[in-house]
């Protein structure tokens, strides 16, 4: 190993050391374009591959490093990679798969806009391999079975699907199978004053964990205007925090019906997960 390799497998363990893992691989990919039979870029890259999770690939980049250099891999590192490969069940998404999903989503994207549905839904079907629950692949991978005619598994797909929780570049095509007017569905109420006051009542009442009063509020303000979003939003707050965790993800949802931004995305999660406890 000459001088400027060694230069190359501090720089990788430096990055690696600092959780850079990216950073690691790209160095090492760009000189494998360049080298694709030097052992100790070989050997670099197999350091990468294992410091992500990644152990297969990673014993197979330190042997084909060992065919062509035998004194490259050290045989603590090999026999540690080899160990992994050979006996880790099951594994968490690769990181180095997880870092594609981008990628893959916007492939699909492209094709989608050609109108290349099966070509797209190729692309969603990967990243669902990749990560099973991926709500954008979902939506994706959905929308294409409907363009290609196949609108009942599309509907399927989907039916649990919370418009809240899709990245915008693929609202488009979930608001299209669901029949969602876009423009109708803005929010433009105007609260009347008693109920604002009543909802501003019972926020304060809720900071102070007074949640029973904050209730009161909420059910009079909602009375007073049922196509007020203030009085929803506070009710599933107050139901949340006295236990009703179903009946708060359901306000969740409604509220989100009258106005896509009028709940915490942080809480609305917290809610959906303790109402899937539930059930």
């Amino acid at each position: 190993m000459d001088f400027s390799d060694l230069l190359l497998l501090l720089k990788v363990n430096d990055l690696i050391e600092k959780k850079d893992f990216e950073g690691a691989n790209e160095v090492v990919d760009e000189l494998l374009e360049e080298n694709p039979d030097n052992a100790s870029i070989l050997f670099a890259k197999a350091l990468c591959l294992d410091a992500m999770g990644d152990f297969q690939e990673a014993l197979e980049m330190a042997e084909k490093a060992k065919n062509i250099d035998g004194d490259v891999v050290p045989d603590e590192f090999y026999n540690s990679v080899s160990f992994k490969a050979n006996n880790t069940v099951k594994r968490t998404p690769k990181r180095s798969e997880e870092s594609k999903l981008p990628s893959i989503l916007n492939s699909g994207i492209n094709l989608i806009d050609k109108n290349e549905f099966n070509k797209a839904k190729l692309f969603f079907d990967r990243a669902l391999g990749i990560q099973s629950e991926n709500i954008e692949a979902l939506v994706g991978q959905a929308y294409c079975f409907d363009r290609l005619g196949m609108k009942t598994r599309a509907h399927e797909l989907i039916d649990d699907v919370d418009r809240f929780e899709i990245d915008p570049k693929f609202l488009k095509y979930f608001d299209e199978l669901m029949g969602i007017d876009v423009e109708d569905a803005v929010y433009n109420h105007e609260s009347l004053n008693e109920v604002t006051d009543l909802c501003d009542r019972g926020f304060s009442y809720i900071e102070n964990f007074k949640i029973k009063d904050a209730k009161v509020c909420f059910n009079k303000a909602s009375k007073l205007d049922s196509k007020d979003v203030n009085p929803v939003v506070g009710n599933a707050y107050c139901l949340y925090y006295l236990g009703y965790y179903v009946l708060s993800f359901k306000e969740c949802k409604r509220a989100i019906n009258m106005d896509i931004d009028s709940i915490d995305r942080v809480f609305y999660r917290k809610v959906k997960s303790k109402a899937k406890e539930v059930k």
